[in-house]
């Protein structure tokens, strides 16, 4: 087996074996040698078979006792497997970051080995770029004719090249060959000479930067009239913006040509409607061509266009005069609606705000509620409720909640009368925000005909209604659970208490009225009234030891009836009686222990002494109640001072001065100065 070597001529060493990777079988017949190109002074590409190996030769160094060795070694940077056997290779040169761009590989194709004639063989030259260790990239494949004197003999063709000038030859058996690289140009004249115009285009505009002599504006200007000269619009439609780009010279002809052709509604979903903006005589041509041809792309077409590229109010008379006259064919249904949602939309351009919302009216369209939003026009529409509700009930509830300081509640709910349980709806938004009193009473109509779910709630939560009404309603209707309550709020507590009894048959709802309003009229009128029914009986006896004395119920038990569980409901009776008393002994212990350390503290408050200084007067005699100066032959002159709680002080003396009728109150011990007697100083 041949391989491909690497000697270190200066070591006299060999650093490297590159061994074949061919397929014997598939290489039977050919006869090839290894051949290799230095790419630098350190990297080689070698050729072999139907590999191609680009490798580096590497120096690192071994420690040997004090010194260090340099070793030289090679590192494989690409190893590529080819559909070709290779005669020779070569290389591209590449940028100031890397010496080389593509690999050059001269050789025959596998495929082509058992095909071709007698003395002819189809060689290949090739660029192969890298994207990584195991792949690459074919940037271009030439095929060339050569005569061969020995089939299958590639060791007679050879590659040499000049690099810097980019110039390749080629030697065969009989031909000696000069290859230089295709230029830009050069490659986009031999897809143009050879019909192949859109692959010209593309190659045009992918290497603009690289032609020198053509533009790819021109090169793309025959393809267009290429397809349209084959009636191929569509195509051409869709390779417009890759011509024209920004050009709006270009866009604006090429609109003439599809107008001229009768197929300008190709360029709808194609022209620019910015960078570059038309003139609007190209939007309006394609509009008229959808109005008469495609409704509903009329429709598209004004709804996501902006209105300043065309003449708004020449569309919308052109859409006019199509709906008055009509186009001689009957339309369906969905173009008939396009072109009034078109209308419709033309008008909120010219703001014509009312002929829109009548349209969308019309139509109904639930893009009206939009429409109202958007632009603020519930003004318009605030006498067209019912028409709004047999759009979107919901929707048209939502608008009445967000306008109705636009319009009196009253007048909306004369507007849906038909509509109660929208009346509901916004009678609802209006009592959230605590208004709305005087429609009250409309209310628990509406709720006891459409929601009585919601009646008896609002019963509790709302006091300003006429409850003689709301009980008349309840009564029709048979609520027994909202007469009730009305019952209860109207002081007619035995009838509602009859009603809990004896219509839903509720003791224990019965029990909780009794206990809510601490009546014992009630509860003695509850009490004859479950002794009829023992199980009323047993559940009085078990709920009602707290509240009611058990003995008035058992004294009022029949005899001859028969009460399931007595004696468990006369335990628990005497339980929670025995509890009771408990609790009102343990009660009255604790608020006497708290009686007696509120007397003790506030005696011992009262226990302390107090100051009194020598200008302080007797509250009732207006004197020093301390004697000042005392005259030495004089006896004593203090007398017993009386001092109240309240601050004020008195002689002793001058309690039993009669003044009218004050001696009952002074013998009370009171203050006479606070009971208002004198009029002395409070202090």
């Amino acid at each position: 087996m041949q391989t491909f070597c690497i000697y270190l001529r200066n070591a006299n060493r060999l650093i490297a074996v590159i061994q074949p990777t061919y397929d014997k079988q598939q290489a039977l017949g050919v006869k090839t040698r290894p051949s290799h190109c230095w790419i630098d002074s350190k990297t080689l590409v070698v050729g072999f078979w139907d590999a191609v190996v680009v490798c580096t030769i590497t120096v690192s160094s071994i420690s040997e006792g004090v010194s260090s060795v340099e070793v030289k070694q090679v590192e494989v940077l690409y190893s590529w497997k080819v559909d070709m056997y290779i005669a020779d290779v070569s290389f591209t040169l590449g940028d100031e970051i890397c010496a080389w761009k593509e690999i050059t590989v001269f050789g025959m194709k596998k495929s082509a080995f058992h095909d071709v004639a007698q003395n002819e063989c189809e060689m290949v030259l090739a660029l192969l770029e890298p994207e990584d260790s195991n792949t690459f990239s074919l940037t271009t494949e030439d095929r060339i004719e050569m005569i061969t004197c020995d089939f299958g003999n590639l060791t007679a063709f050879h590659l040499s090249s000049l690099l810097c000038e980019d110039i390749y030859f080629l030697l065969g058996c009989q031909e000696f060959i000069e290859a230089q690289p295709c230029s830009a140009d050069d490659r986009v004249r031999w897809y143009l000479e050879n019909g192949l115009l859109r692959e010209a285009m593309q190659f045009a505009n992918e290497h603009e930067a690289e032609l020198q002599h053509l533009d790819p504006i021109d090169v793309g200007k025959r393809f267009l009239c290429s397809l349209i000269k084959q009636k191929q619009f569509a195509e051409a439609a869709a390779n417009l913006k890759v011509v024209c780009g920004r050009q709006k010279d270009l866009w604006e002809y090429y609109v003439s040509e599809f107008e001229q052709n009768n197929v300008v509604l190709q360029l709808a979903k194609y022209l620019p409607v910015k960078d570059p903006q038309l003139e609007p005589e190209c939007y309006q041509c394609v509009l008229t061509a959808a109005l008469h041809n495609h409704p509903v792309l009329f429709y598209n077409l004004i709804k996501v266009w902006n209105p300043d590229l065309f003449r708004v109010g020449a569309i919308t008379e052109l859409a006019l005069k199509w709906v008055v006259q009509g186009n001689g064919a009957p339309l369906s249904e969905q173009d008939s609606v396009a072109i009034y949602r078109a209308l419709a939309r033309l008008y909120l351009y010219e703001r014509k705000y009312d002929k829109a919302i009548l349209l969308h009216i019309m139509l109904n369209d639930k893009d009206v509620f939009k429409v109202i939003q958007q632009y603020q026009l519930f003004h318009l529409v605030k006498d067209d409720l019912t028409k709004l509700m047999n759009i979107d009930a919901n929707l048209t509830v939502q608008l009445l909640i967000e306008n109705a300081e636009s319009l009196p509640t009253k007048t909306i709910l004369a507007q849906l009368v038909k509509y109660p349980k929208v009346q509901i709806a916004v009678l609802n938004s209006l009592f959230e925000r605590n208004e709305g009193e005087e429609f009250v009473d409309l209310a628990i109509r509406l709720y006891a005909d459409h929601e009585r779910d919601l009646l008896l709630p609002f019963l509790r939560k709302t006091h300003v209604y006429d409850i003689a009404k709301a009980l008349d309603i309840c009564e029709k209707k048979q609520y027994v659970n909202e007469m009730v309550y009305l019952l209860g709020r109207s002081g007619n507590r035995k009838k509602a208490l009859d009603l809990l009894v004896n219509k839903l048959n509720r003791i224990d709802c019965a029990i909780d009225f009794c206990r809510e309003n601490d009546d014992s009229d009630l509860w003695d009128k509850l009490i004859e009234a479950a002794m009829k029914r023992p199980d009323h009986i047993s559940q009085l006896l078990n709920t009602v030891g707290h509240y009611v004395n058990p003995l008035t119920i058992i004294e009022k038990i029949p005899e001859e009836i028969n009460i399931p569980g007595l004696r468990n409901s006369i335990v628990k009776i005497l339980h929670d009686y025995e509890l009771l008393v408990q609790m009102q002994y343990d009660c009255l212990q604790v608020l006497e222990a708290d009686n007696s350390q509120l007397f003790a503290k506030y005696l011992s408050r009262h226990k302390r002494a107090v100051f009194i200084s020598s200008d302080q007067h007797c509250a009732i005699c207006r004197t020093f109640v301390l004697q000042r100066d005392k005259p030495a032959d004089s006896g004593p002159v203090n007398y017993d001072i009386i001092v109240y709680g309240c601050g004020h002080l008195i002689h002793a003396r001058c309690m039993y001065i009669p003044h009218l009728d004050e001696r009952p109150i002074m013998e009370s011990g009171a203050c006479p100065v606070c009971l208002g007697l004198h009029k002395g100083e409070k202090s």
